[in-house]
């Protein structure tokens, strides 16, 4: 895991990320790079966190063969750089067929497992009190399921990314029903079902409802049209056949007449988040949970003219909450954001870092927040800079790397 902030005002723009990997048997590292600089010449850093390559490939070289390719083109927007970025993903040649057939299976089974629990809730739901069950009746409810799951999901917008390769998916349907006899074991599911599930797999891959491999992406910078920064964030998942799996896209720039500040957290942010709003995200969701079930509770004794106001209660309460945290905790955070100059801006970011790091080394909880943290300063002016940058080599036996970084450039 990690936890990573960019904050940006008028002036500029900081990001700071720890160096903590951990690995799949739990060992944590803290030597990991996730703080790059995504063109040589121009204003514009990326981040990247939770999982630290794609496709079997890491996400380090995937991003400087990027910057290789780039060179010294430029882009009017930030959002045009993370859309190019977006699109060398998506064409990227080393993103091997066995990859892709892995990252689909993997896929497969998180959905078909999904789907196999929502069945299994259906089917006690009906009969736990009924005793016997016979085939068709099962059946019945195994094709109500899945109705429920596809209408379900057919409400979720559509996530912005390329066209799903469907003939690619297509192509995999032996594999796929290997899987099935995995998940649903004896069951007996008839080909028609299976085109059901095999529709929701697709389904899922356009909306992104139950992807959980992925990597967080964060690119902040300015385009050559821009005056203040911008942050785009979004989350990539993989590649199958031509598609790539990317979504929740999100986009902040700063502007003197609407947002003139932001903090941006990524990963493990709660405590910065208690630190911004005052509150942490955990307790405040069980505040807001006890709330709901307590007025609920009392409206089952009220008549019906007082019962039909408890929504409204329920209502008036979280406004009332979240105003206060904003008027409270998150305004005068963002107010002296507003005037932060760099020296103040790169501090305040690498201290929420220490400050998760902090409470991770004082808990019970895994240091999963650790190690060098890497801070850097984006400015239209002086571009990229790095404020704080561990290094596991000797600048001093390695004085062409400078040289070498910039040979990539256009005359």
């Amino acid at each position: 895991m990690t936890a990573e902030v960019a904050i940006s005002n008028i002036y500029g723009a900081a990001m700071a990320a720890d160096s903590a990997i951990t690995l799949g048997h739990g060992k944590v590292y803290n030597s990991s790079d996730k703080l790059f600089a995504l063109s040589r010449y121009y204003p514009v850093g990326i981040m990247i966190y939770h999982n630290a390559e794609i496709l079997g490939i890491g996400w380090e070289t995937v991003i400087k063969h990027y910057r290789n390719e780039l060179k010294d083109k430029s882009f009017s927007t930030l959002s045009a750089y993370a859309k190019d970025f977006i699109k060398f993903l998506s064409r990227f040649s080393y993103f091997s067929e066995g990859q892709m057939r892995d990252y689909l299976k993997s896929v497969c089974f998180s959905v078909f497992e999904k789907i196999l629990d929502w069945f299994l809730d259906d089917l006690h739901k009906l009969y736990d009190d009924k005793g016997k069950i016979n085939k068709r009746q099962i059946d019945e409810v195994f094709a109500q399921t899945l109705r429920d799951i596809k209408n379900k999901m057919k409400g979720v917008s559509d996530e912005k990314q390329l066209k799903l390769d469907l003939d690619y998916i297509d192509a995999q349907m032996e594999s796929i029903n290997r899987i099935l006899k995995v998940i649903f074991e004896d069951y007996p599911i008839s080909k028609k079902l299976v085109q059901e599930i095999v529709n929701i797999l697709k389904l899922n891959f356009q909306k992104c409802i139950w992807i959980d491999i992925y990597t967080g992406i964060v690119i902040c910078g300015y385009g050559e049209g821009e005056i203040f920064p911008t942050t785009y964030a979004f989350k990539v998942s993989g590649k199958i056949g031509n598609s790539l799996i990317y979504f929740e896209e999100d986009i902040t720039k700063i502007d003197p007449n609407e947002t003139t500040s932001y903090i941006g957290t990524y990963a493990q942010s709660e405590v910065v988040h208690t630190f911004i709003k005052g509150i942490d995200p955990e307790f405040g969701r069980g505040i807001n949970d006890k709330m709901t079930y307590t007025l609920s509770a009392i409206s089952e004794h009220l008549t019906e003219k007082y019962k039909s106001k408890v929504p409204k209660i329920i209502d008036l309460f979280r406004e009332y909450i979240l105003d206060s945290i904003d008027l409270h905790y998150q305004q005068p955070v963002l107010d002296i954001v507003d005037t932060l100059q760099k020296d103040d801006l790169t501090s305040m970011a690498e201290a929420m870092i220490n400050l998760t790091a902090l409470k991770r080394h004082v808990s019970t909880d895994s240091e999963t927040v650790s190690g060098p943290i890497d801070v850097a300063y984006i400015s239209k002016g002086d571009g990229f800079i790095w404020i704080k940058k561990k290094t596991n080599y000797n600048p001093a036996l390695n004085n062409d790397l400078n040289q070498s970084y910039f040979n990539g450039r256009q005359k």
